[in-house]
């Protein structure tokens, strides 16, 4: 019988108790003899880490919740009453749902209570703060992640404001990818009289603060022209300790480019250390590059596999989801790769630099030199 570290059924009194023992992503349990490791996610990254490190044939257990129908009672219209059980399923399928905080691990059932039939399909949704079991067959990179994913849990949230006097977009950068937090429009107009205009002004700045003040750590706020400069010069005379935990920074635009400016720049890697989203971005874009010149760079399977013949890959870049769908052609590439004293990363498709590398067949590589 397994044991958990909660015996909650109340999810909120749950996620309370985990708060309170201070606990994080971290691998609870590993035994090697029977290739199983227990890890519990505690955010939206860790569950897309986990959507890349289960797949197709694995083993996955964790407490979920089964319609029970009772023996005997055929005839009665219901389904029989919903129980939360233990069970593990043979896993087919793995769809991370951002929107509803869940990955979803569906396959027919291995074991469970008497009750539950094996061979049954069942869908187990893990949430954050889920205690789960995976059985597979580990690989190097998989371990790497879920240390990847563990560091990460430690690390501050990295939140940006792009901004100028008429809008300020607010993004939360993930591990995956970009989400919006929020878009404050400003009521500054020429038609308005300076009484007016320092009103709106000041109602534009505390709504981007309400914002940030949700948000411990540092904060990177940049933009073009002097609508940063001014929202910089109000913080230090109205807000010193948010302002004492700002950077400001410049780009040419606002919105999503200028947040494309910010990751291309490395500038949050300096400010909050390396950030894998950042890091994804500047691998991608210095590909392009190379590719754009004919210089040291290759892409496409068939390309990639002829640098490696010649030992010039220094990077392998990987989509996610090249790699679910490639797996067993992939694995000999990786190992390969790792052979040759290279590097291999993998891309997320959720941001704008994974759909570029997707678009590009889905790999590609930065050379050491460069090959006919």
């Amino acid at each position: 019988m397994e044991k958990f570290l909660f015996n909650v059924e109340d999810r909120e009194a749950k996620i309370e108790a985990c708060i309170k023992q201070g606990i994080v992503m971290k691998i609870i349990k590993e035994i090697p003899e029977k290739n199983i490791i227990k890890v519990m996610p505690e955010n939206l990254d860790d569950l897309w880490h986990l959507s890349n490190i289960i797949e197709k044939n694995n083993a996955v257990s964790a407490m979920t919740e089964r319609r029970i129908e009772e023996k005997g009672d055929k005839l009665r219209a219901d389904r029989g009453a919903k129980r939360r059980v233990y069970l593990g399923v043979k896993v087919e399928k793995v769809n991370f749902h951002e929107d509803t905080n869940r990955l979803r691990v569906s396959g027919k059932i291995i074991h469970g209570p008497d009750d539950v039939p094996l061979g049954a399909y069942h869908t187990i949704d893990i949430e954050p703060l889920t205690e789960v079991s995976i059985q597979k067959n580990w690989k190097r990179w998989d371990l790497q992640r879920l240390k990847e994913a563990e560091d990460s849990a430690k690390k501050p949230k990295v939140v940006v404001v792009i901004m100028d006097d008429n809008d300020a977009n607010i993004f939360l950068i993930r591990e995956y990818g970009v989400k919006e937090v929020a878009h404050i429009k400003s009521g500054l107009s020429k038609k308005l009289d300076y009484k007016r205009q320092e009103q709106e002004k000041i109602s534009y700045y505390n709504e981007i603060l309400e914002v940030l003040s949700q948000y411990d750590g540092k904060i990177l706020v940049a933009g073009p022209g002097f609508g940063k400069n001014n929202f910089q010069k109000y913080l230090s005379e109205k807000h010193k300790d948010i302002s004492q935990r700002t950077v400001f920074e410049s780009t040419n635009h606002t919105g999503r480019l200028g947040l494309s400016e910010v990751l291309k720049s490395g500038i949050i890697d300096r400010i909050y250390g390396e950030a894998r989203l950042s890091k994804e971005t500047q691998l991608v874009n210095k590909l392009l590059e190379e590719i754009s010149k004919k210089g040291l760079a290759v892409y496409g399977i068939e390309d990639v596999k002829n640098a490696l013949n010649y030992s010039a890959i220094e990077t392998l870049l990987i989509t996610d989801e090249f790699l679910r769908k490639n797996r067993k052609k992939i694995e000999d590439i990786i190992n390969s790769v790792d052979g040759i004293g290279g590097k291999t990363v993998i891309i997320s498709t959720e941001h704008d630099a994974g759909k570029q590398l997707k678009g590009l067949g889905g790999i590609g590589a930065i050379l050491r030199f460069p090959i006919e």
